[in-house]
């Protein structure tokens, strides 16, 4: 059991301390998440105030307090988040924006697939919530799209992963990521029993009718919802919340046909691509992350 760490106050609210402070066996309980704003037109411009001490739930939340601004190396990144693998391939830092540590992931001109790209086992859940910040950078190129993070369940039995463009046989895992296209149109991007592309299946964002984008310099506070199908049925479920707004829902979805695995793993990724320089960026370009909780409960909205 991992040791949880002490928590400071930053702002107008607690944060837990920077590495990871699981518990999986003792989730921490309090006050359930504030409700979120009302007007879908704020969704771009206010963030729910998440109490990440005491919301009821949290099994585990990474931020970067404990953390001293500089450098952000793969071995602190691994550290922070108890990887299983992981590398920064892109430039990575610490820095205080806004009165807290953020993490900017620096994407360098002209290149592609480098940012940052982590997978973590973790103990299986029938149904869990994932949620973190990000916010792009004033000059951030979209360019052809990236990944971010998602969870995800992986069969140990089998050698592949259900990524990279890889078919996904029955029982061989699930990933659930989201990402980034062009101008910032935001998709779920799922590999999962009954995807019907190569790659995976994308899926828009939506937001009052209309295809989701995010903006430049804005503050996003991403939620995702999965629970497994029952064995033999395609009763899986996804929902993604930004801001509190409920974004994407699927309720059909075949996560393991079987049964035989469940929710095991975090994708913690943040780079652009696709697997050629078509993808690349045409200047620096910057976002910056913080807050990755897992949770039983919704943070972000009420049930």
């Amino acid at each position: 059991m991992k040791k949880l760490l002490l928590c400071i106050f930053t702002g107008t609210f607690l944060t837990a301390c920077g590495g990871s402070s699981s518990n999986d066996d003792n989730p921490q309980t309090g006050p359930g998440p504030i409700p979120p704003p009302t007007d879908p037109s704020h969704i771009h411009d206010v963030v729910p105030n998440v109490d990440y001490n005491n919301a009821q739930g949290i099994i585990d939340s990474v931020d970067f307090e404990n953390q001293q601004n500089g450098e952000y190396t793969s071995s602190m990144f691994n550290s922070d988040f108890n990887n299983e693998w992981g590398d920064v391939t892109g430039r990575a830092n610490i820095i205080t924006m806004d009165g807290s540590n953020k993490l900017a992931v620096t994407h360098p001109k002209d290149t592609y697939k480098k940012g940052i790209n982590a997978g973590k086992k973790l103990i299986e859940h029938d149904e869990l919530y994932f949620s973190y910040q990000i916010n792009f950078g004033k000059d951030y190129d979209f360019s052809m799209g990236g990944k971010l993070p998602g969870l995800a369940g992986l069969n140990s039995q089998v050698s592949g992963k259900p990524d990279g463009c890889s078919t996904v046989g029955e029982d061989e895992g699930f990933s659930l990521r989201s990402m980034f296209r062009e101008d910032g149109r935001a998709i779920g991007y799922f590999y999962h029993q009954d995807k019907t592309k190569d790659c995976g299946d994308e899926i828009d964002y939506q937001h009052e009718g209309k295809n989701f984008s995010f903006k430049r310099e804005k503050t996003y506070l991403i939620e995702q919802y999965v629970k497994m199908n029952d064995a033999n049925q395609a009763n899986g479920i996804v929902t993604i919340y930004v801001n509190g707004f409920k974004v994407l829902e699927r309720n059909d979805m075949t996560f393991s046909e079987n049964g035989i695995h469940a929710i095991n793993y975090q994708y913690t990724q943040l780079w652009h691509g696709g697997n050629n320089d078509k993808w690349a960026v045409d200047r620096d370009s910057t976002a910056y992350l913080d807050h990755f909780t897992l949770s039983t409960e919704p943070l972000s909205y009420s049930k």
